[in-house]
């Protein structure tokens, strides 16, 4: 693989690929296994990674931790690192998350808190999000932070609704004129019994033309599961696999986009009872 050096090269190789990666949002979503199903994951219930989608959805079943890793398109400069745990109380579901984006030249950094609760049958989570965007070479950094709420329903066992809102309160980041993203989803999730589950969103950024996002999560053999994934705005395909046993699972992600490549991704998760 070719390495580019040139300082002017690298930064303007940076700022070209991150102004695509912005519709894909692949540095606000996190984890393989939704990577793999098209991130179509508003309405999956108890989804691991929901910290960093709707956080209606994070897992209340038992104490998680998890860590996740994203090479957009194969480029080391453009990589997702993120961490999370969450635990379960009597007053609800409380996360904790970390997100970092790029390199040296330019990065994004997150910090997330989250809290979930229900009521009967209606789930409801919310998220503050502190936000760090940093320019390499002294050229600017900035703060924000941000709120996210989430809202989902059980529908029936097998059918689940969510919907979530990022960045409701409209922050953008101090000493540098750039607004955080917004942008709501709405979603459903049906379950076949064990053998598959189908999850099909719709994404609104106020930048973006709606994306559509489907995926789907099948049984292969016992603890296997295969996974396939389509978004559009941009175009992307994905598939994956992964492997779990009662207290961990891992998940591995590639996902195609229609110009820039492919961009592979891993998680691990560990749970404890």
């Amino acid at each position: 693989m070719i390495r580019i050096q040139s300082f002017p090269y690298k930064i303007s190789l940076i700022l070209i690929f991150y102004g695509f990666a912005l519709p894909s949002q692949a540095q606000f979503k996190m984890g393989a296994r939704g990577l793999a199903t098209g991130n179509a994951t508003t309405a999956i219930p108890n989804y691991s990674w929901a910290l960093f989608s709707n956080p209606a959805l994070i897992n209340n079943e038992e104490i998680s931790i998890g860590f996740y890793g994203l090479r957009n398109y194969g480029f080391s400069e453009l990589t997702d690192m993120s961490a999370l745990g969450s635990i379960p109380t009597k007053y609800g579901t409380a996360a904790l998350g970390f997100h970092r984006y790029g390199d040296h030249l330019f990065n994004e950094t997150r910090v997330r808190l989250g809290y979930k609760n229900k009521w009967k049958q209606l789930y409801f989570g919310v998220v503050a999000n502190y936000n760090n965007i940093s320019f390499g070479a002294n050229y600017g950094s900035g703060n924000a932070l941000g709120i996210d709420i989430g809202l989902a329903a059980e529908i029936t066992p097998n059918l689940w609704f969510g919907a979530s809102s990022v960045n409701i309160n409209r922050p953008e980041y101090e000493g540098i004129d750039e607004d955080l993203p917004r942008e709501l989803s709405i979603g459903l999730a049906y379950k076949l019994n064990k053998i598959a589950l189908f999850s099909f969103d719709v994404v609104k950024d106020v930048r973006y033309p709606v994306s559509y996002r489907g995926g789907m999560d099948v049984k292969v053999i016992q603890n296997l599961r295969g996974r396939v994934g389509i978004t559009t705005h941009p175009l992307t395909y994905s598939f994956g696999f992964g492997y779990g046993m009662k207290r961990w699972e891992v998940n591995v992600a590639v996902q195609k986009h229609e110009l820039l490549g492919f961009s592979p991704g891993l998680d691990f998760m560990i749970f404890i009872p």
